[in-house]
């Protein structure tokens, strides 16, 4: 869809193009009420100031926009240092934000990157991101490509994880230890990775012939403190379980962590099992067991997916699903 020109929104509006270029500059002497409507009709357009000169003179600028929810975890970090690495190969420097799982924040950034005229932008989705969101930065977005999450019901370039089958190879392994009151802790049901590995852990209590107890699903915002926190909601339920899944690795180290506080012996009377595959799990005692991912692997996709809606920007859209692999340790035991 061709992007409608500064002189038609002029025109549409009744003013002039000068007018109209002011307003965008929030120049103090067009009226507010002015610059209000100016906004607003660029808004419903997908009009987008370019505030790059060079931008406007070649069809690239060797930028790209980096969008993560959390940067203080370790996992985004890997991908992050493979998605760098594989845009220095192809001459491309990276802007990062870091939305802190706000969608506005979001918005605003990608908003920006297209003033000025970035290539494209990787997305790591705020929680509560909704394909109405999506469809409103399409307007003037560059090429977007998601990673570790998907937006449901939209149609765009996606790389993430097998959750359905780390959850599913997780739960299996731990009912044929003999466990029945497995936890599910951390993620949120607005995010997708939550509701895929969801899935695949249902997907091994029916093949097991066992009922899944939901209020074993523990909620939580994918950080440490909450997993911590979350130990003694899961020790304080009726016939408490009596092992673990995480959602992500930083949610099962606090988990770790308040469990070991409230006297349990992981590994011994409580087994856990983590997801990604950071070097901190490895450095606990004892080291976790994990559905592990190849992090570095998954930005290398992000980015080949990327550079090709870049190169082809009518493609059919794909989701990449990267494979986990269960890595045993001795924080999972049979049942006592």
């Amino acid at each position: 869809m061709q992007k409608p020109t500064l002189s038609q929104i002029a025109k549409q509006l009744g003013l002039s193009t000068a007018t109209v270029s002011l307003a965008m500059k929030e120049n103090s002497r067009i009226s507010d009420q002015t610059r209000a409507r100016v906004k607003e009709a660029l808004r419903e357009s997908g009009y987008v100031y370019q505030r790059s000169a060079a931008g406007l003179r070649k069809s690239k600028t060797d930028t790209v926009g980096i969008v993560l929810n959390n940067v203080s975890d370790p996992s985004f970090s890997e991908i992050l240092g493979a998605i760098e690495g594989e845009l220095a190969k192809v001459g491309k420097t990276v802007f990062l934000c870091n939305t802190d799982e706000k969608v506005e924040r979001q918005s605003e950034f990608i908003r920006k990157m297209s003033e000025y005229n970035a290539d494209g932008i990787v997305l790591v989705p705020a929680i509560g991101t909704q394909a109405t969101d999506l469809e409103e930065m399409k307007k003037f977005s560059p090429p977007i490509v998601c990673v570790s999450r998907e937006i449901s019901g939209y149609p765009i370039d996606s790389v993430v994880a097998d959750e359905t089958l780390a959850g599913y190879t997780a739960a299996k392994h731990l009912l044929n230890l003999g466990h029945r009151r497995i936890a599910a802790v951390g993620g949120t049901v607005n995010i997708s990775p939550f509701n895929r590995r969801m899935k695949g852990i249902r997907q091994a209590f029916d093949e097991a012939g066992q009922e899944f107890d939901r209020a074993l699903v523990f909620e939580c915002r994918p950080v440490r403190a909450q997993g911590y926190e979350a130990a003694a909601r899961i020790l304080d339920v009726e016939d408490p379980p009596t092992a673990a899944i995480g959602y992500n690795a930083i949610v099962t180290l606090g988990l770790k962590a308040g469990l070991q506080r409230l006297g349990k012996k992981i590994g011994e009377d409580f087994s856990l099992i983590a997801n990604e595959g950071i070097d901190e799990l490895q450095h606990t005692n004892p080291p976790l067991s994990t559905t592990s991912i190849d992090l570095q692997e998954m930005g290398r996709v992000v980015i080949q997916h990327l550079l090709s809606r870049i190169s082809d920007p009518t493609a059919p859209t794909k989701l990449t699903l990267v494979p986990t692999e269960l890595i045993l340790t001795d924080s999972v035991s049979s049942h006592r």
